[in-house]
């Protein structure tokens, strides 16, 4: 089933000005329900533009943003109700933490949705609980977490609105290693238990590998190409060309295979590389010549 689509989007900035130009052009796709989407694209490239016409915080200069058929421009009832149904959490969203407690900083969004205090209070808690918050965490302040922890404080507060699209700008941008892992897990532990449709942006194309469904590219605001993981990435070279790397073990079981290992050069995570070796071990293979 289809949530979300754009038909035949582009968008200008500066209409009318020396300074227009154009941020996407004639962009068509859709998403299906409970489906994880990555979006990559060089700096630039309209990514973030992109997102922001999903919730109507943008509108296109033309074409349609659909959700579940309906234009989300329609009207400002219309726009109003895409927002609380397609939740976008920016990169960085910890610095758009303001309240005094965790707990009042998650509730601001269900707050505004008019809910009862019986069911903002629901929301918090299976939020909180998705993103590993404990309970006494709920009532200190969100100043004093780590940035991993505040990371998690942001993206409940858009988790509480129960959002039937996730989205998110680059989730783990600028964490550890272990935040990183965190989030990445939290994100997929959400999407299964809830059913939701999650579209994430990443510069790493190690997230996208292993979190993805498909992945869509975006170039100079054109997708450049749109497909499952594997389709996408067996394009190295124009990746590449387009300013984009490819996931490090990917490229390193590439020059393997092309050096006669009979290696899957697809082979993005570590679990997948382990697996590989393991299988062309058992195999007693060797490189040709």
């Amino acid at each position: 089933m289809t949530v979300l689509e754009a038909r035949d989007v582009s968008y200008q900035y500066s209409v009318g000005t020396p300074f227009q130009i154009t941020a996407l052009e004639h962009i068509s796709f859709s998403v299906e329900k409970g489906e994880l989407l990555a979006i990559i694209g060089h700096t630039g490239s309209g990514k973030s533009t992109l997102i922001q016409h999903f919730n109507a915080l943008l509108k296109p200069t033309s074409g349609q943003i659909l959700l579940y058929g309906k234009d989300i421009n329609e009207t400002k009832e219309t726009a109003r109700d895409a927002r609380f149904k397609v939740g976008l959490c920016f990169q960085y969203p910890e610095y758009q933490l303001f309240e005094s407690t965790v707990y009042k900083d998650i509730a601001f969004g269900p707050g505004n949705m008019g809910l009862s205090k019986e069911e903002i209070d629901a929301r918090v808690r299976r939020a909180a609980a998705f993103v590993g918050l404990t309970e006494p965490m709920l009532e200190k302040s969100p100043f004093d977490l780590s940035g991993g922890e505040k990371r998690r404080v942001a993206i409940a507060g858009v988790m509480a609105m129960e959002p039937e699209v996730l989205i998110m700008d680059e989730p783990a941008a600028g964490l550890d290693p272990r935040g990183r892992r965190k989030i990445l897990e939290m994100i997929e532990n959400y999407r299964r238990q809830t059913g939701s449709t999650v579209i994430i942006v990443s510069h790493s194309m190690e997230d996208v590998a292993s979190l993805a469904e498909r992945i869509l590219v975006l170039n100079h605001g054109k997708i450049a190409r749109m497909g499952t993981v594997d389709e996408v990435f067996s394009h190295a070279e124009e990746l590449q060309n387009m300013g984009l790397n490819i996931p490090q073990l990917t490229g390193i079981f590439t020059r393997l295979n092309q050096l006669g290992y009979g290696v899957n050069p697809l082979t993005y995570t570590v679990e997948q590389a382990k697996t590989e070796i393991l299988r062309y071990l058992h195999k007693g293979g060797a490189a040709d010549g």
